[in-house]
């Protein structure tokens, strides 16, 4: 079966699983990445003054604490279409939180004052659905920011899991459906996409995103994120003998191969007042 046997909805059900399946590899390794780029996001948003603030795409809750003590007197809800990443973000997180596909927010109109949505737009099928629910439940003047992907540029090492992953027939499906990274990639892009949903006052603009990876922490977290589900599908003793390959072809790699070089756009806009 390919992804084009399967309805987009489908397909984001399957993402979804494969994020509640990694979501504990995710939140230790991946969160402190991407983190920061959030929480500087953040600083561009009135949060101070909000009452009611929604986290869209909340994942494993690493912006919840940021949120909450930069809207001290808001009640901060965050919802999320991963069950096993929602489990993670309530030991983060005394709010409300909600399993819910944010292209479909079933939550009333004009009821909050600042939305964020971080590194979530580019994994939907359509990133317009979920901005136009996303202006239908801010309050007029509402706040919004997001961050998405612009250029990723992978540490060099991960090629080699890469390539020995794909070598011992570890592949999984690509979900299509759920891939517009294309779409969020330009500040242009995002502020079209922005417009169309309703949204005034954009501004746009891109950032560095560069880390560096300690050589025990990036075999870490490609084993159990990126790597995981793909590693379960080999047998115990292929299993082994692909993370033996991957351990012989990183020994001696240099620091400057474990360097993350990316850009990230980061956006904020304002709902219309009416």
């Amino acid at each position: 079966m390919s992804a084009d046997d399967l309805t987009s909805e489908e397909q984001t059900a399957i993402l979804a699983e494969r994020y509640s399946q990694s979501a504990a590899g995710y939140d230790a390794s991946w969160s402190p990445v991407i983190r920061p780029i959030g929480e500087h996001l953040l600083r561009h948003l009135p949060l101070a003054t909000a009452v009611d603030v929604i986290d869209v795409g909340t994942g494993a809750g690493a912006l919840l604490p940021s949120i909450q003590k930069a809207a001290p007197n808001a009640t901060v809800l965050g919802v999320d279409n991963s069950e096993g990443m929602l489990r993670l973000a309530r030991d983060k997180h005394a709010g409300p939180l909600m399993l819910m596909d944010v292209q479909d927010l079933g939550l009333p109109d004009n009821h909050f004052d600042v939305a964020v949505a971080a590194f979530v737009l580019f994994h939907l099928p359509s990133p317009d659905r979920c901005l136009r629910e996303v202006n239908r439940v801010l309050k007029p003047g509402g706040a919004f920011g997001s961050v998405t992907w612009a250029v990723v540029n992978d540490p060099p090492a991960d090629a080699i899991w890469a390539e020995e992953l794909a070598a011992a027939g570890a592949t999984i499906m690509r979900l299509t459906a759920t891939d517009s990274y294309s779409r969020c990639d330009s500040p242009e892009k995002v502020a079209a996409l922005l417009e169309h949903a309703g949204f005034t006052s954009i501004n746009a603009w891109t950032q560095p995103l560069d880390y560096q990876w300690q050589p025990d922490e990036h075999y870490i977290d490609q084993q159990f994120r990126g790597a995981m589900l793909r590693l379960r599908l080999l047998s115990a003793p292929d299993r082994e003998a692909c993370l033996g390959r991957v351990r012989d072809r990183l020994a001696g790699l240099g620091a400057d191969q474990y360097i993350d070089r990316s850009e990230v756009v980061l956006a904020t806009a304002v709902k219309g007042a009416g």
